[in-house]
């Protein structure tokens, strides 16, 4: 495909040929030509209009001709001369420019991009990173007015269209300017800030609310003394030209700011279905400061700022097993989110929080007295006339009081939710945002790994990159190489990218080699515990982690996780009902409270860390793990048997299916040899024996079909 025709009006016109070379216009009207044929695309203009619009001094005669030279001109300007031509679709009555064409236009792109933050469903224009983005590429385009420089004298229908086209392009960026200023000083983004407002000015040297953005600035800035002579000059141009006095609200920012003290952010205003609103930018929050680096989860954050920014999401909830960063996520999302908030954002936390102790917790995190008779409706008065974000972190043993939160919500219409859970709330127009382990490589992506590569690996992987820096804080000399990375590769694996068992595995370093690491972690669960006492006592050990979520679940479902552990690896819905007597509303019950793991469309499995928890806890029982085993051995080594004799005509795919369940029938092969069972499984299903002949050239056949390595 061929470059475009570029079309730069906004400013001084630049028009850039597919070629890359600059068109040069001799004369202006062959340029105006252009410009209303492309600003006026949706239909054929007649020439005689079009003649009586550009020369209304002349006869019709003479305008008609001058017309054709002007557009004779304009076609060896662009190149449009040939045959068949591009751009200019003409008749003898008619011109028109062709929309199919090849052509950019900066005016377009300058009017999309504006259409599309008026017609996006944000909750508050300056509150939408998204909407904040696009208006800034805008502003970026507008060079300077309209075709600026190009222009006649006379008073005519031209140029009443020219001025026109003008002012609405101009009211557009002014818009965008004051939302962008207004966005940045909420940032504490001073110099875009500025940018912004000086723009403004430009503009309407008397715009009064520009000036008191770029005052505000200023006192921020700590530069009152130039607040003052900016308001000073301001007040001395207001007076000179059109002989009035600055509003009330700007003589009180004057007067704050000569009394030493920092000025209030101009009121917003917005309409809300019911009446209009006037709020006041406060400076209050209550989250606390993330003292260790924030590492990966880009899409994430950029997820929930999209919903945070949405006028159709009030309550977002993350969820995930324990240990996995839902916390810490939640966090920075409101961190980055709280300028956007008028009345900030607000942390409760909810560890070992009673139900009956809800209000009192939320109402203490947002600084209210606890001790009062009517507690719940004083919280609902508090929220219902502001825009704050509030988070609900460890939610999850407090299903029963969702109730709350609905109402919350329903009393409070500018009020939004991040609640952090195990267990999602279900509560309708609910907003799940599923978090998963940090990024790790696999076996493949080691074993190709070029040398040179090394400095940006951690980059790569954010499990990688977490384990490093960590590593570093207790051991400041820890570096990545040959020498450890596929051991920090395979930690990273056997917890699954859990961030918090990431933690606690660098943080024995110092004692440990990587491989030593690997190793112990692959015995048991005791290695990952902290030594620091500065985190909830449900937060010190994977152990905890789990026992936490164990203590949530009914006897029903302690059973069915136990039991559950007894699988290797992924395990189809049929063997979780065959082998553990699992129904499927058991299995929705722990993929609902993050302790089981979807895995494509038909498996599933068990973070390997909380399998090795459960089936501890399956070993306290010594009667019901052999049960298991017994039921696991018998499934596996029959389905092993069937499978015997189709190998010859499996399609590629099939053999791939039987590749996942090779762990799980590993096991049961090692459990029969060992209770000296084998033979019998033998004699009862022959074809077990020939599968058993056939396992190596199964697994030779998956690693040269589909790269998949055996077990």
């Amino acid at each position: 495909m061929s470059d475009p025709l570029k079309l730069s009006f906004l400013g001084t016109p630049q028009v850039t040929l597919p070629t890359g070379e600059t068109a040069k216009f001799t004369v202006d009207n062959a340029l105006l030509l252009l410009a209303y044929l492309v600003l006026n695309p949706s239909k054929a203009h007649r020439r005689e209009e079009l003649a009586a619009l550009f020369y209304t001094d002349s006869t019709e005669k003479q305008a008609s001709q001058n017309l054709r030279q002007t557009l004779k001109r304009l076609r060896q300007t662009i190149k449009d001369d040939g045959d068949p031509r591009t751009y200019l679709l003409g008749t003898i009555q008619s011109l028109q420019f062709n929309t199919a064409s090849q052509c950019w236009l900066d005016v377009n792109e300058f009017n999309a991009l504006i259409a599309a933050t008026q017609q996006h469903r944000h909750r508050r224009l300056e509150a939408c990173r998204d909407c904040m983005a696009q208006l800034a590429q805008a502003v970026e385009l507008y060079r300077g007015d309209l075709l600026e420089g190009i222009g006649r004298r006379d008073d005519s229908p031209l140029i009443d269209w020219l001025e026109t086209t003008r002012d609405n392009l101009q009211r557009k960026v002014v818009l965008a300017l004051h939302a962008l200023a207004r966005h940045y000083l909420a940032r504490r983004q001073f110099a875009e800030t500025e940018q912004c407002t000086t723009r403004l000015l430009h503009f309407d040297a008397l715009d009064e609310e520009a000036l008191r953005l770029q005052i505000h600035t200023l006192v921020l800035r700590g530069e009152r003394n130039q607040a003052l002579k900016r308001y000073r000059q301001f007040r001395n141009k207001l007076q000179a030209e059109l002989d009035l006095e600055p509003s009330p609200e700007t003589v009180k920012m004057a007067r704050a700011i000569q009394a030493g003290n920092t000025p209030q952010l101009r009121l917003l205003q917005f309409q809300r279905s019911d009446r209009l609103l006037t709020y006041q930018k406060v400076s209050a929050s209550a989250l606390p400061n993330i003292l260790v680096p924030f590492v990966g989860r880009g899409t994430e954050l950029q997820q929930i700022a999209r919903y945070l920014a949405s006028q159709d999401c009030r309550l977002i909830t993350l969820v995930g097993p324990g240990g996995v960063g839902k916390t810490r996520l939640a966090m920075r999302a409101a961190a980055d989110d709280a300028p956007e908030w008028i009345h900030g954002a607000w942390l409760a936390s909810l560890d070992d929080v009673a139900p009956a102790d809800l209000e009192v917790t939320i109402a203490g995190a947002l600084g209210l007295a606890t001790r009062h008779n009517r507690l719940r409706a004083r919280l609902y008065d508090h929220l219902r006339e502001k825009e704050l974000l509030l988070l609900l972190d460890n939610f999850e043993q407090l299903m029963s009081r969702t109730n709350l939160v609905k109402s919350l919500l329903d009393y409070a219409p500018d009020l939004k939710i991040i609640v952090t859970s195990r267990e999602q709330l279900g509560i309708r127009g609910e907003q799940v945002i599923q978090v998963k382990g940090l990024k790790f490589p696999n076996v493949n992506e080691i074993s190709a790994l070029d040398e040179a590569a090394l400095p940006d690996w951690s980059q790569t992987y954010s499990a990688i990159q977490l384990f490093l820096e960590n590593a570093r804080r207790v051991s400041p000399g820890f570096w990545l190489g040959p020498h450890n990375l596929p051991a920090v590769t395979q930690i990273c694996q056997q917890v699954a990218g859990l961030p918090l068992a990431i933690e606690l595995a660098s943080a024995w370093v110092r004692i440990f080699s990587c491989d030593e690491i690997a190793t112990r972690l692959e015995q048991n669960l005791t290695l990952l515990r902290r030594r620091t006492t500065d985190v909830p006592g449900r937060h010190a050990s994977m152990e905890a982690v789990f026992e936490h979520s164990w203590n949530l679940l009914s006897d029903e479902g302690r059973d069915v996780l136990r039991k559950l552990a007894i699988f290797r690896g992924k395990f189809s819905l049929e063997a979780a009902e065959t082998v553990a007597l699992a129904s499927p509303d058991h299995l929705a019950m722990l993929l609902d409270k993050s302790l089981l793991r979807r895995q494509g469309s038909v498996y599933f499995d068990l973070h390997p860390l909380l399998r090795q928890y459960a089936f501890a806890k399956l070993a306290q029982r010594p009667q019901l793990s052999q049960e298991m085993a017994q039921q696991h051995g018998a499934y596996y080594l029959n389905r092993a048997a069937t499978w015997a004799d189709l190998y010859g005509q499996m399609p590629d795919e099939d053999l791939a299916d039987i590749q996942i369940k090779l762990e799980n029938i590993d096991a049961a092969v090692q459990w029969a040899t060992t209770t000296q069972q084998l033979e019998t499984f033998i004699q009862q299903w022959p074809g077990l024996a020939h599968f058993l002949d056939l396992r190596g050239q199964v697994v030779t056949q998956m690693s040269h079909a589909n790269d998949i390595v055996g077990v």
